[in-house]
């Protein structure tokens, strides 16, 4: 087979990690201005073919063509090189740093300091770095420092590096995951400007809409294995959850028929909300209350709050119809309050096993006198596991080697051995696939359903409307809008408004 203008041309490429095969007999290839996007469930093999794509990992079979050569990438030097450019999700950048150092990073131009001592030359910096950014279209500072910036302007700042480092492919793993709306409208017209230039591009993705809009062609995984390829106008979003997962996904569609309890949890937000909005939360047992704004509205923040994690604490809070402050996440644990947070390395221990991350803050439970009581732990968590769905089924596997969707139920699986009657979740779905998504979905629902109560939070607004009981929504840090299920205002439309998104 010639490569016939293929940039890239993935051929029967298999990777295994001990007993578990991450890639089997993987084949894809790219064109030069085509947008391939791959798509899969957590754990289908992407983040591995990526890796072996960027130099990070060297596959045990198979190979790969660039422009019909025949490469190997040993590490992410030569890979970058050869104009493979991996932007993943956790950005490479140095916060202290200007917008120009980090478009230049690894690459400053130098000049001679009185013909002899070497020096960068911050003039060719800046020139090189507008350069690069003015593709891009992007509007900042070049002085101005990355910790600065939004989420969507360093984007533009390190897919303006790859650029500068002559960029032949360009790899985006999940590149909206934390873009608005209006971020990710930008993100997609200057995917459409790299492909006029010719470059091509691999795009990761677990949002269905973008892949269908972005598509030139679409390799879908599962378990490790291609299961179709489809090209422009073969693509519907109801076909890839089958191909995905193997099944439908009705439990996205049930009705919400609980009947709610006493109050669980209840708290004034701000002193200062928008007219006629109360200013108050209050979440019952058997309900799942969401509280919805775009990035920077807040909800993190207020989340936190409530967790005893940042100050100020919220006011006049109540658990279960008594007075509490929480001082500390000790003291809202001791109340029967567990969070998610949305970055889960911050709610793991990524170098310890699946069953020490589940039973962390519950060791006293499993304390007799001066021992712990390995067996019921490890019963507790083989039943765990096996209840919600954590893949692989090996307690003893490292937490970091797990991918997104597992590691977001390990944390599930430590409140859960905690018995808390509130779980407080921020963003639990953002950066896993539909599969998974739906998966915690049916943890949420299972969890009100046992008398729990949920507060959460998303910036996708179709998720709020779909898995809440009541909403609020919340501008920098104020209520703007509450809506409750049956209400004539709940409905899309509403809360968008009163977002202003």
């Amino acid at each position: 087979m010639g490569h016939c203008g293929e940039l890239l041309s993935v051929r029967n490429v298999s990777k295994g990690f001990g007993g578990t095969q991450a890639l089997d007999d993987v084949s894809l290839s790219v064109r030069a201005g085509q947008v391939h996007t791959l798509i899969g469930e957590n754990g289908a093999g992407k983040s591995t073919l990526i890796k072996i794509l960027g130099g990070v990992h060297r596959a045990d079979a198979g190979e790969i063509l660039l422009e019909g050569e025949a490469r190997r990438f040993p590490s992410p030097r030569e890979a970058q090189a050869a104009g493979i450019i991996v932007i993943p999700q956790e950005m490479r950048i140095v916060p202290a740093a200007t917008v120009a150092e980090n478009v230049t990073l690894g690459a400053w131009p130098e000049r001679r300091v009185f013909g002899m001592l070497p020096a960068i030359d911050h003039r060719r910096m800046r020139e090189h770095a507008a350069a690069a950014l003015a593709r891009l279209d992007f509007q900042g500072r070049l002085d101005a420092r990355m910790d600065e910036l939004t989420f969507a302007e360093r984007q533009l700042v390190v897919i303006a590096r790859a650029l500068s480092q002559k960029a032949r492919l360009l790899i985006l793993d999940e590149p909206t995951a934390s873009l608005e709306h209006r971020e990710a409208e930008r993100l997609f017209g200057m995917i459409e400007r790299l492909k006029a230039e010719g470059v091509g591009i691999i795009y990761v993705s677990h949002r269905l809409d973008e892949i269908v809009r972005l598509s030139d062609a679409c390799t879908v995984l599962r378990d490790g294995r291609v299961v179709a390829c489809c090209g422009r106008g073969e693509i519907d979003k109801e076909q890839l959850v089958r191909l995905m997962t193997g099944r439908d996904l009705e439990e996205l569609h049930r009705p919400h028929d609980r009947v709610f309890g006493e109050a669980a949890l209840g708290c004034r937000i701000d002193d200062e909300s928008v007219a006629d909005v109360p200013a108050t939360l209050a979440v019952r047992t058997g309900e799942v209350l969401g509280l919805a704004g775009l990035l920077g509205s807040g909800t993190t923040e207020f989340l936190r709050r409530l967790f005893g994690a940042d100050l100020p604490h919220p006011g006049d809070l109540a658990v279960a119809g008594r007075p509490a402050a929480h001082a500390s996440p000790g003291h809202a644990i001791a109340n029967g309050i567990g969070y998610v947070p949305g970055e889960r390395r911050l709610a793991l221990v990524m170098d310890l096993s699946v069953r020490d991350n589940i039973v962390l803050p519950n060791l006293r439970a499993f304390s007799r006198g001066w021992r712990m009581d390995e067996g019921a732990v490890d019963r507790l968590v083989a039943e765990l596991m096996e209840v919600l769905d954590i893949r692989p089924r090996d307690p003893s596997r490292r937490v970091g080697d797990l991918s997104g969707g597992n590691q977001q139920k390990v944390i599930f699986a430590r409140w859960l051995v905690g018995k808390v009657g509130v779980l407080l979740l921020d963003e639990p779905t953002q950066g896993i696939d539909v599969a998974a998504k739906a998966r915690i979905h049916k943890l949420m629902h299972d969890f009100v359903a046992e008398g729990g109560a949920v507060i959460f939070t998303s910036s996708e607004i179709p998720e709020v409307m779909l898995m809440s009981d009541a909403v609020i929504a919340l501008r920098k840090g104020q209520v703007v809008g509450s809506m409750r299920r049956g209400g004539d205002d709940y409905n899309e439309r509403t809360l968008r408004e009163a977002l202003g998104g």
